[in-house]
């Protein structure tokens, strides 16, 4: 599971960097940072790692004396809104994700939005809050088709609330089948490759014994 934004989402975008990125030996390309703050539930933790919700939130038993009762239409599995932390502050997180899709949400009708691709997105940082929201900083990188008309857009947008969608990349299609990673198949049919290991398929004893004969 990657970190997503798949819906428009508010944010607030805090800053940005402009700079230039060394592409090859001589030749140098525009590139911008932007930094965004936003509040979200806390089951966007989960995408950043399976086990990050649960090693920072739990639900209290004691509801009748600060702890939150289970909310109505929530699932109780994700229903996790007390911190099991409550001193521990912003916590850093150091992974980066590449290849993504940012799309910034600019006037009417989708035709004024802004797209930058190929994205680097890194330097999270995580304030977890009781009740079960989080805010969540990061930093998105480009350097790909920036123009000027795009940065003049980014420039105006400083401190304001902007929708966002963060989008990964797909997964690469000529991905193996974890059960079966060697390139041939396991078992004869139309587009089958000829094991250059058949020994791999035999058990200890078939193996001695095709040895023997040969």
């Amino acid at each position: 599971m990657a970190f997503e934004l798949e819906d428009f989402t508010p944010a607030k975008l805090c800053s940005i960097n402009a700079r230039s990125e060394k592409h090859g030996p001589d030749e140098l390309h525009p590139a911008v940072d932007l930094s965004f703050q936003l509040d979200a539930a806390n089951t966007i933790l989960s995408y950043l790692d399976g086990m990050l919700l649960t090693s920072l939130y739990h639900k209290s038993e004691a509801g009748g004396q600060g702890g939150q009762q289970q909310l109505e239409g929530v699932d109780e599995a994700v229903n996790l809104p007390n911190l099991r932390f409550p001193f521990m502050g912003t916590i850093k997180w150091s992974k980066e994700y590449a290849g993504y899709t940012l799309t910034i949400e600019h006037g009417l009708g989708g035709a004024s939005d802004i797209h930058l691709v190929d994205c680097k997105v890194n330097e999270f940082r995580i304030n977890p809050k009781e009740g079960g929201t989080v805010e969540i900083k990061f930093r998105v990188q480009c350097s790909t088709n920036l123009t000027e008309k795009t940065m003049g857009k980014l420039a105006l947008l400083v401190q304001h609330e902007v929708p966002i969608m963060l989008e990964a990349p797909e997964a690469s299609q000529d991905q193996r089948d974890i059960e079966n990673p060697l390139p041939f198949a396991t078992q004869e049919g139309e587009g089958a490759v000829e094991n250059p290991f058949p020994s791999a398929q035999q058990t200890p004893e078939q193996a001695f014994a095709s040895a023997v004969l040969q």
